[in-house]
């Protein structure tokens, strides 16, 4: 599941995050279902829960009991139509508290999963679906920054995978790298103008000199916005047919009239260890230039044995960035 990636219906993966309350959990998932009733073909509730069923849910849980019998299966998932109003009065009910629900479209894929007794829910919610999924969560008290990209959330578990976090320093010159790292640094003029200057200041701070030398950013920017320190993202690569995502945290930005730049760290789970700046810089005279800044190390674990060829796509990645903001000078 991405955050980012959307299906044909324009839906995106959110989820209530791991520290909301409950008001604002059992209104995302009971606003989830209301919102997405015309796309869900199938539901499955549990008639299990890890709580004592609360006393105004019990005769929903009998009802859904006597249907368990009646069909005289074993199991304890109870599959319901949502476009049936005792069915949906079933799921609506019950899911906050059930063990394990989920939701499938007509096509047969999960747009709807909530786990956990409402401790884990995430939905694939169109625009006008996650509106009201707000609006029923503030309609119930809640707190509407606990529905989030699953992407991000995904992110906020991960820590920092280096100690030397801000030290390619990129407001220094010169610049004085820490010992017992592979440093790398390369300046290279991109050309004179304030037009130019506007423009690659621009694309450094919104990952510019990344997504111009193939990579995605997960989640995307909106158009005109820079990325700011503290916010995390997928760096997307694609190797043949394969797709590597990395996860990274903006360390520092400089934004000044003559020097533009953006730092990342890596987070757990990245295939090296260490920290990137793209440093845009412009003197008295208008001339523009990008500098690159890198401290590198192996990751952890399979990571490891491969480091040796992440190497080798470094140093291809190294030409693609430096050529990447020249073409602002075209």
């Amino acid at each position: 599941m991405s955050g980012a990636v959307k299906d044909d219906h324009g839906a995106r993966w959110l989820c209530v995050g791991g520290h909301v309350t409950r008001a604002t959990a059992e209104a995302a998932i009971r606003g989830a279902i209301v919102a997405q009733r015309d796309r869900l073909a199938e539901v499955h509730v549990d008639i299990i829960s890890d709580l004592d069923w609360l006393a105004d849910v019990r005769g929903t849980v009998q009802q859904a009991e006597r249907r368990l019998a009646a069909n005289r299966r074993s199991s304890t998932s109870l599959t319901l139509d949502p476009r049936i109003d005792e069915d949906f009065d079933i799921a609506l009910t019950l899911a906050p508290f059930s063990i394990g629900c989920d939701g499938f479209s007509s096509d047969g894929k999960l747009i709807w999963d909530a786990n956990d007794t409402g401790t884990s829910a995430a939905f694939a919610l169109t625009p006008a679906e996650e509106r009201t999924v707000r609006a029923a969560i503030v309609e119930a008290g809640g707190d509407t920054d606990g529905l989030m990209l699953l992407t991000e959330y995904h992110l906020s578990r991960r820590a920092l995978s280096y100690g030397v976090v801000g030290a390619t320093a990129p407001d220094a010159e010169p610049w004085q790298p820490p010992n017992r790292w592979r440093a790398y640094e390369r300046t290279v003029p991109l050309g004179s103008g304030t037009d130019l200057w506007d423009e690659a200041s621009a694309a450094a701070l919104s990952w510019g000199a990344k997504t111009r030398s193939g990579f995605a950013v997960d989640p995307p920017l909106e158009t005109g916005r820079s990325a700011r320190q503290g916010e995390r993202y997928w760096l997307v690569a694609r190797v043949g047919p394969f797709r590597a995502r990395e996860p990274v945290e903006v360390v520092a930005t400089v934004a000044t009239h003559h020097q533009a730049a953006l730092a990342y760290g890596t987070l757990e789970g990245h295939p090296v260890s260490g920290e990137e700046a793209f440093i845009v810089s412009r003197d008295d005279d208008g001339n523009v230039s990008l500098t690159r800044r890198s401290l590198t190390r192996a990751g952890r674990g399979l990571w490891r044995g491969l480091f040796p060829v992440i190497l080798i796509a470094q140093r291809v990645y190294r030409r693609r960035y430096l050529r990447a903001l020249r073409r602002s000078g075209r």
